[in-house]
């Protein structure tokens, strides 16, 4: 019996739907770290990326039926299927990529606040 596998996607898509609304938040700095790492890890998960695509890359196995089975096999492992390396690496992205985008808020927001501020007081000064 195979296990529920979470949405994730939706559960990020959940929390900035909540950020949104004001019900959650994270402090900048905590926001700007998680962001950092997320970066990190796409940048991790692109090198992955471009090594299984070697994968797909398939040469002669010889021609017992056997051979061509299992090369077939692999070749299923590393594309085209719901469950094959490709597949599963963009989904690791695609949530990555929402996290950020959850993360980003808060630190994008305080410098929109920051930038907002800064112009304010800079039209106050006699002689702007």
């Amino acid at each position: 019996m195979t296990e529920a596998r979470p949405d994730l996607i939706a559960h990020w898509q959940d929390l900035n739907a909540q950020a949104d609304a004001g019900t959650i938040t994270i402090p900048p700095d905590v926001a700007a770290k998680c962001d950092a790492a997320c970066a990190a890890y796409l940048v991790h998960l692109a090198k992955m990326q471009a090594q299984a695509t070697l994968l797909t890359e398939v040469k002669s196995w010889g021609d017992l039926k056997s051979a061509q089975d299992l090369q077939a096999k692999f070749l299923r492992l590393a594309t085209g299927t719901d469950r094959s390396l490709d597949k599963i690496l963009q989904q690791h992205i695609d949530v990555i990529e929402s996290m950020r985008m959850l993360f980003r808020r808060y630190f994008d927001e305080t410098t929109a606040t920051d930038e907002q501020t800064s112009a304010n007081i800079t039209a106050l000064i006699p002689g702007n």
